[in-house]
């Protein structure tokens, strides 16, 4: 009666196995060649189909296949093909043996379960022969001398350290030759405006007068027309009284002049002339006409408020007896 049960039991599982297995044809190991020499790389091939839907467990393969048999490289697991009844998957190992001999790549085994089913089932490649043949040397033949090493291609990993220190001396010439060439380089000589031939009130009052007959603002050159009319009248400050006007901005020369005999009227109308100046050359303002011409007769007025008192008892002005044409150490 038991073995009457187990009968039938068996014969009621064969149906769903038989219609499994028939879905599948199993795993494949494929080798590219059998026979190879010494060092010499092969490929082998695996392959393996499932029913569609299974959950695939592929094996763990280290860094050998067999004894003396290493595996160098492997491919992506790949989709070979997928249908509705099965799917077949794919890799591709490359093996050497660096020892002469005969070896047995082993099956290898792939457990896989079909989808919805806690059972497990097994497929395995069949056994491969692999012939590890040593180099053919005839002793008949004179010994020859060993070949030299093969050259391998340089790769840009090795070339990216060198091509950096290259860039580095590139740039560390580069800030040397800038340094050089501006250490070299020799200040352009500063141009006076005013004659040194004359007390600075009669230079500055030429100068002056040869500007209006450029008639530089009137020909649109507004900046240029500011940039002479302020030089002249800060020359004139130097070499009229104790003050580097030439290198002080506008408030520190109103407040520079206040340390001497200047009015408070003369200094105001220079201070008109010089904000209106820096408004011209940094802020790109454009005076009327009217503002152009009244900022010159500003500076005239300034000159000549400003123009030394006469010594009796020399014949000429304390500026013309003391003073050097030259700006102020």
């Amino acid at each position: 009666m038991v073995r009457l049960k187990i009968l039938i039991a068996m014969i009621m599982l064969a149906g769903p196995l038989a219609d499994a297995l028939g879905q599948y044809t199993g795993a494949v190991a494929t080798l590219e060649k059998n026979s190879i020499l010494i060092g010499d790389q092969v490929k082998l091939e695996l392959t393996v189909t499932v029913p569609a839907g299974s959950k695939l467990q592929w094996p763990m393969l280290l860094d050998t296949i067999a004894p003396n048999v290493e595996i160098l490289r492997k491919s992506e697991i790949d989709t070979v093909s997928s249908g509705s009844d099965k799917f077949t998957l794919k890799q591709v190992l490359t093996i050497t043996s660096f020892d002469s001999g005969t070896y047995v790549i082993r099956p290898v085994i792939f457990k896989y379960n079909r989808g919805g089913d806690t059972l497990t089932f097994f497929t395995e490649t069949l056994p491969l022969r692999l012939d590890v043949q040593p180099p053919q040397t005839d002793m008949a033949q004179d010994i020859k001398p060993i070949k030299p090493p093969l050259r391998a291609p340089v790769t840009l990993r090795e070339l990216l350290p060198w091509i950096g220190i290259l860039v580095l001396i590139a740039i560390i010439a580069g800030l040397i030759y800038y340094y050089l060439k501006k250490k070299k380089k020799q200040p352009a000589p500063v141009t006076s405006r005013l004659s040194t031939t004359v007390p600075p009130y009669e230079a500055a009052i030429d100068a002056l007068e040869e500007l209006r007959l450029k008639k530089l603002w009137q020909a649109g050159r507004v900046k240029e027309y500011y940039s002479e009319l302020t030089e002249i009248v800060r020359e004139y400050i130097e070499l009229r009284y104790p003050v580097r006007a030439m290198e002080m901005t506008t408030g520190e020369i109103y407040a520079a002049l206040r340390q001497t005999e200047v009015t408070a009227s003369s200094r105001e109308k220079l201070n008109q002339v010089l904000i209106l100046a820096d408004l011209v050359k940094f802020a790109k303002e454009q005076p009327l006409p009217l503002e152009n011409e009244q900022s010159l007769n500003q500076c005239v007025e300034f000159v000549r408020e400003t123009k030394p008192v006469k010594d009796f008892g020399t014949g000429g002005t304390a500026q013309e007896n003391n003073v050097e044409l030259s700006r102020p150490k």
